[in-house]
C-alpha cells in the first residue's frame, strides 16, 4: 500500500523535500512506517524518534494502524524564542 510521508521544519531541510510516498505492507502502523524511513535516512534517524505525528491532518501515536492512501505528516519539535 502507497502512504504519503508530508515532511516538516528541518526534515525537509535534511532530505532536500517535502513530501513522498513510500510503499508499506498491509496492516501496517506508523511506527512501521517510522522504521521504513530510518532503514532509508540515516540522517535524519535520529530526529524520527521525537516527531509529532499526524494521520489525515489528526494527531496519532505511533501504534495507530495506517491504510492505503493515507497522508501521514512528521512534525519535529521547533524550538523558538
Amino acid at each position: 500500500m502507497k502512504i504519503k510521508v508530508l515532511y516538516f521544519s528541518s526534515l525537509k531541510d535534511k532530505l532536500g523535500k517535502n513530501m513522498e510516498d513510500i510503499d508499506l505492507p498491509e496492516n501496517s502502523t506508523v511506527e512501521d512506517l517510522i522504521s521504513t524511513l530510518k532503514e532509508k535516512y540515516s540522517e535524519i534517524s535520529d530526529s524520527l524518534d521525537n516527531v509529532m505525528l499526524a494521520l489525515n491532518e489528526e494527531y496519532v501515536e505511533k501504534n495507530t494502524p495506517v491504510k492505503d492512501g493515507d497522508t501521514v505528516a512528521l512534525i519535529p519539535p521547533v524550538s523558538g524564542g
